[in-house]
């Protein structure tokens, strides 16, 4: 009487199991609420699940039981935004498949279990659902980056493939052998119907596998290797998004190894795939720089701002084809550190186009970029905006001072001063009311670290004890120091403004400030030392942040003393020269406007002798500087927009004072020294 009953209920769990498949297969993914339908049937699986669960497991229902659970999965992965970690309801198959078969056990994991079943089982039906719910939880593992558990069930699949069929598969790519399903066939007139075959889902464990398998490889640099594994990965199982992101890879790999235009072909292939391939897009910019292509890596890059700001996710169409309801980018999670395929973060667009046309000249254009770039900063709650930035590009002051730049350069004057007032009073804000700001030698220059050239190298100390004290306090300086350079920077520029729509007045006022803020700074050297001197030149040469507080000072002194000669304060002038050539002693700014001013004051031998001086020490020095200034690279926004002094300019002093010696010094023999290039 029980087994009938028994019976009668596999029967009837069958015929349920069988008539929510069918209505699945049945209805079109296209349908409006076909995600509501998966969601229904989901439950339904769960629930007949738990009434065969409610029995003991018996031979005869534990692959029904199995096959339940199997679409259960399936549904439940294709409902998840994020596969689950959870790994239990597998976990309890399994356990209760060898129960139904009078096994014990003491091993709680899978793949021993696994181990265990084919040892001492050999009933085919069920042998056949225990592999399907194998390839259920490879595709969880994968999901998980865990390609070596993967690995281990293929070889065990392969061997065992290879004893039942007495055919040597052993030397057969294992990721071939899935994708081709000589590892697992589908069960043919199995009465036990599948939401989903297991040839698909091999497929789709074949593509994600070595989609994976090839995206290491680039992020290890074996870029022919990562070719070789993603070229076939296209042809598998393919979602518009995971195919575009494949060819991107490849494209990628290609401009690494030598070969940008091969690259770029893969990148409008990964276009065509999916528009929406913010990645592919990107590198093609970039390759577009290499090449110097400044037209079309400016268009990429405006495209690319332009699809960032109408992307709409919700309605990013990505399904395989109809029927296939586990989708590629389910399983493939690639990690948010990585630059290859993350999302390409919209600040970063914005401000490599503005920033690239202002280092082409395109100051118009630059401009309003950068302002545009300026009023996203302000949509929605951002109170640290000033201070916070992402790490892939500058600080937000820095960002402030650049569009400060395009707007001097395109003479929008009223536009800078209104931009460097708000840095100016948020710095105000965060700086001290202290009169001086002590750069002490030893505490940024220990002597273990001579030679180092990072403030985040210089910073750290001998003593392991000590380590985290050391690197917090000079981080807190390097902060501070930031926010000195970022305001004296805003304060020039403010002069430089003021300069050109000739209010001299308000200009000399923040040149004043300027200098003022970065004469704070004050370098110390060790008391304790007999050559603080030669520590103190290691720091100013070694910290970056040095030289550019040496820069500004130089820019700040110039642009005063130039102001001071509109004004017909000669003297005053001459002071501020000497001092902008003490902050930078190849500064020729300051050296031509020195040589102007003596020449003005009647002080000519002085100007020859000068000129004579400082010619010779940077005509000797002149490859040396030229390499120091090559490493340097100051930030974009650390350039001077006075009047620079041209090569015609330049050698216009040096005839002027030439000719000066010729009729005024008996030593002809010299005066071949002070020739400019023309008259040698």
């Amino acid at each position: 009487m029980e087994s009938v009953g028994s019976k009668g209920c596999l029967e009837m769990w069958t015929e349920e199991n069988a008539k929510l498949v069918a209505e699945l297969k049945n209805i079109s993914t296209n349908t409006a609420k076909w995600t509501d339908i998966l969601r229904q049937n989901f439950v339904y699986f769960i629930k007949l699940l738990e009434k065969i669960q409610g029995l003991p497991p018996t031979v005869p229902s534990i692959p029904l039981e199995l096959t339940v659970l199997y679409n259960a999965i399936v549904l439940n992965i294709s409902l998840s935004d994020v596969v689950c970690n959870d790994d239990s309801l597998l976990l309890k198959g399994f356990t209760r498949g060898l129960e139904a078969y009078g096994k014990h056990f003491d091993e709680r994991g899978i793949l021993k279990l696994w181990e265990m079943t084919f040892r001492s089982i050999s009933d085919p039906p069920f042998i056949q659902t225990v592999d399907q719910l194998i390839y259920l939880q490879c595709l969880l593992w994968l999901s998980r980056n865990q390609l070596e558990d993967v690995e281990v069930v293929l070889h065990m699949l392969r061997e065992r493939s290879s004893s039942v069929s007495g055919v040597n598969i052993q030397h057969d790519d294992l990721w071939q052998c899935i994708k081709t399903g000589n590892l697992l066939k589908d069960s043919s007139g199995s009465h036990l119907l599948l939401v989903q075959s297991l040839s698909t889902l091999g497929k789709l464990m074949y593509t994600c596998a070595t989609f994976l398998r090839g995206f290491h490889k680039v992020e290890q640099g074996h870029y022919p290797e990562a070719i070789d594994i993603l070229q076939p990965a296209a042809e598998g199982l393919c979602s518009k998004r995971i195919l575009a992101e494949i060819y991107t890879l490849i494209g990628y790999s290609s401009v690494q190894m030598g070969r940008p235009q091969t690259g770029l072909q893969y990148f409008r292939w990964a276009l065509q795939a999916d528009i929406q391939c913010f990645p592919a897009l990107y590198h093609a910019a970039m390759v577009y720089r290499q090449l110097e292509i400044v037209e079309a890596e400016l268009e990429a890059l405006n495209h690319l701002s332009v699809l960032l700001e109408s992307w709409d996710q919700s309605k990013d169409a990505n399904h395989v084809e109809p029927q296939i309801l586990i989708q590629p980018e389910q399983l493939v999670r690639i990690p948010s550190t990585s630059h290859l395929l993350t999302s390409v973060n919209q600040v970063y667009v914005k401000h490599s186009l503005a920033r690239r046309c202002l280092q082409m000249g395109r100051t118009e254009e630059a401009a309003e970029y950068y302002l545009d770039l300026l009023a996203s900063f302000f949509e929605g709650s951002q109170k640290e905006i000033f201070l916070v930035a992402d790490s892939t590009v500058p600080r937000i002051p820095e960002i402030y001072l650049e569009a400060a730049v395009a707007l001097l350069q395109c003479q929008r004057y009223n536009d800078v001063i209104t931009i460097c007032e708000e840095i100016s009073c948020k710095m105000s804000t965060l700086l001290s009311e202290k009169l001086t700001f002590e750069i002490i030698v030893n505490e940024w220059l220990p002597k273990d670290c001579l030679e180092r050239t990072e403030i985040d190298m210089v910073c750290q100390s001998s003593h392991s004890e000590h380590l985290n004290q050391s690197q917090t306090h000079c981080a807190t300086k390097k902060e501070t120091l930031n926010y000195i350079l970022w305001m004296a920077t805003a304060f020039l520029y403010q002069a430089q403004a003021f300069a050109l729509l000739r209010n001299n007045k308000e200009s000399l006022t923040n040149f004043s400030r300027c200098v003022n803020l970065l004469l704070k700074v004050q370098v110390v050297g060790p008391s304790d030392s007999g050559q603080p001197n030669n520590q103190i030149d290691t720091l100013k040469e070694n910290i970056m942040e040095i030289k550019y507080l040496q820069k500004l000072k130089s820019l700040a002194f110039v642009g005063k003393g130039m102001q001071l000669t509109e004004r017909g304060q000669d003297r005053e002038a001459l002071q501020n020269f000497h001092l902008s050539l003490q902050a930078c002693s190849d500064s020729m700014e300051a050296a031509y406007n020195l040589v102007q001013v003596l020449w003005k004051l009647k002080r000519k031998d002085e100007a020859v002798s000068f000129w004579k001086k400082y010619y010779s020490s940077t005509k000797a020095a002149a490859e040396k500087v030229q390499q120091a200034r090559g490493s340097q690279k100051f930030p974009l926004f650390l350039i001077s927009h006075l009047k620079e002094v041209s090569t015609s300019e330049e050698e216009a002093v040096s005839k002027m004072v030439h000719t000066h010696y010729i009729h005024h010094s008996k030593e002809k023999s010299t005066a071949e020294f002070l020739r400019p290039m023309s008259y040698l």
